[in-house]
């Protein structure tokens, strides 16, 4: 600028190579966003889980009495959101004395498989780091007859239905780290069924109920 003005005594040379670069320094300015990619990634909480979760029911449905219930879980994890997929059975037999008791043969197999997520309000938390989820997924129940049913030339010896569940509760990791987590979690759930059964037949035995579940839970990140 100096040397742009009238009286400006000397020669107006200015050198050859200017920098065109903006007024920010583009090597600061890379520098200060790898080094945020570098933080943002190295304080990232996302991981996927793989876990086991296995329980029982406290309360009963009006058809069967719960043995036990057990599932794998996959699921990711980013900060206070979790999302995943689980897969599992759950065991029953016939309440005692019911009518369902002196029809079905043993015990009575629950297939379930869903969707799950979750939310954590603490995510920092390593210890007793409290959670809500909410499930949804299909069910499939099996069940064999005492005495098989003749249908024409058939033989039925067996029948299911299928349906789906619902589920909302509360759970909290006791430990819950980048690598383990274990924990236990409630979850009322809500089981509703086909109208008709596999063979065929009008499902007027099995309406919808719920019940209050109960699962001990560990998973470890991949």
């Amino acid at each position: 600028m100096e040397k742009a003005k009238d009286d400006y005594p000397e020669e107006r040379e200015v050198p050859s190579q200017r920098d065109r670069r903006p007024w920010w320094d583009d090597e600061e300015d890379d520098q200060s966003v790898a080094d945020e990619a570098a933080y943002l990634a190295s304080n990232s909480s996302g991981r996927v889980y793989l876990g086991a979760r296995g329980g029982n029911s406290w309360k009963s449905s009006p058809y069967f009495d719960s043995l036990m219930d057990a599932e794998l879980l996959l699921s990711f994890r980013d900060a206070h959101a979790e999302a995943g997929v689980f897969g599992g059975f759950k065991s029953v037999t016939a309440k005692e004395g019911s009518s369902i008791e002196e029809s079905v043969d043993g015990g009575v197999i629950f297939l379930r498989a869903g969707i799950e997520g979750r939310y954590y309000p603490f995510p920092d938390l390593e210890f007793f780091s409290p959670y809500l989820l909410g499930q949804a997924g299909g069910i499939y129940m099996y069940w064999s007859f005492k005495n098989p049913l003749k249908a024409g030339a058939d033989t039925i010896t067996s029948d299911s239905v299928g349906g789906m569940m619902l589920g909302v509760g509360i759970g909290v990791n006791v430990i819950d780290t980048d690598f383990l987590r274990i924990g236990a979690a409630c979850i009322p759930e809500t089981h509703l069924f086909h109208s008709e059964t596999q063979e065929g037949f009008q499902n007027d035995v099995f309406d919808y109920y719920g019940t209050v579940r109960w699962a001990l839970e560990a998973g470890l990140s991949l």
